[in-house]
């Protein structure tokens, strides 16, 4: 019987969580992973007058109490209900229903050390929750509508960013398709039919080639900076677009920047969060903070050890 210290809820094909376990195999952490797409392999019971679990798992017996878990490693988006499909099938249906819930239901480890907690997580999520908050906290942002007609006050001959309200990625043709933020004129979004769907419209930051985009890695009070770059200078529109020649420089934020990050992360009880800012004459502007923003490209490209800060708020210790 094996007693368990960290939990890992993943996907088995996340690279982020591949970091975070190799860390943890270097530090003889006791840890267990559980696959969301490989639940059905598990031998699972949860003893809820005892708040402890048991697990069979090829085999090997696994236990999780809160005496012992020290943190769990929560890598996924929430959704609170998946919703119906009439086209899948009845057990694909029962198993992501039951499992989302199952896996929801979790926080009954209250005691433990969430990163991040899927209540947190979940609220997080809200972008323009998120909007409201950076303006409190005191980060400049761009000014920002959500609306599904194209009747708002707009500048004349101007530029804007036009997203979705959530991650949005559809079936076109048998293929996912992504949404990206799109670089459109004031006459293009006048000229739009946007009854489908409401949309997020943001004025442009940083015209002419005076913007770089900034990726913020926060954990805890730890603070990961880089600059998106391409050929020596910041990118126009959507940088995931660009996927050649992208640079990703590390450099230090400002004080007051660094603990604005760390504070919106704070108001949403986030442990980690993947924070989206633009810079700009000098000033940073904040777009976004994700509760689970992906970071694993930036271990090799920009030579951060993220990995290592998570395990060692996982673990409790250097």
């Amino acid at each position: 019987m094996k007693i368990i210290e960290v939990l890992i809820i993943s996907n088995s094909l996340d690279f982020g969580t591949d970091y975070v376990c190799l860390e943890l195999e270097k530090r003889n952490a006791q840890y267990l992973r559980l696959n969301r797409d490989d639940f059905a392999r598990y031998e699972i019971t949860l003893d809820v007058n005892k708040v402890e679990i048991h697990i069979n798992i090829d085999g090997i017996q696994y236990i999780i109490s809160e005496e012992t878990l020290r943190s769990v490693y929560y890598r996924a988006p929430i959704y609170l209900r998946d919703v119906y499909q009439s086209q899948i099938e009845m057990d694909v249906q029962l198993y992501r229903t039951q499992w989302t819930a199952f896996i929801r239901n979790l926080t009954i480890l209250e005691t433990v050390k969430w990163v991040n907690n899927p209540a947190a997580t979940f609220i997080a999520e809200n972008k323009l929750l998120q909007l409201k908050y950076a303006k409190t906290i005191g980060f400049s942002l761009p000014d920002t509508y959500v609306a599904n007609t194209n009747k708002i006050s707009l500048t004349p001959e101007s530029l804007y960013i036009v997203k979705s309200l959530d991650t949005a990625v559809l079936r076109v043709d048998g293929q996912e398709a992504f949404i990206y933020s799109n670089l459109v004129s004031t006459d293009e979004i006048k000229n739009a039919s946007l009854g489908l769907s409401p949309v997020v419209i943001q004025n442009y930051i940083g015209a002419y080639n005076n913007k770089v985009d900034v990726r913020v890695t926060v954990i805890e009070e730890k603070i990961f900076s880089v600059r998106i770059i391409k050929n020596g200078a910041g990118i126009e529109g959507d940088w995931r677009r660009e996927k050649d020649e992208i640079e990703y420089v590390r450099f230090e934020l400002p004080d007051d920047v660094k603990s604005k990050c760390v504070d919106i992360a704070k108001k949403f009880g986030l442990s980690f969060g993947a924070i989206d800012l633009i810079e700009s004459n000098g000033e940073f502007y904040f777009l976004e903070i994700n509760p689970t923003g992906e970071w694993a490209w930036l271990v090799e490209s920009a030579e951060l050890p993220i990995h290592e800060e998570i395990c060692k708020t996982l673990v409790g210790y250097s």
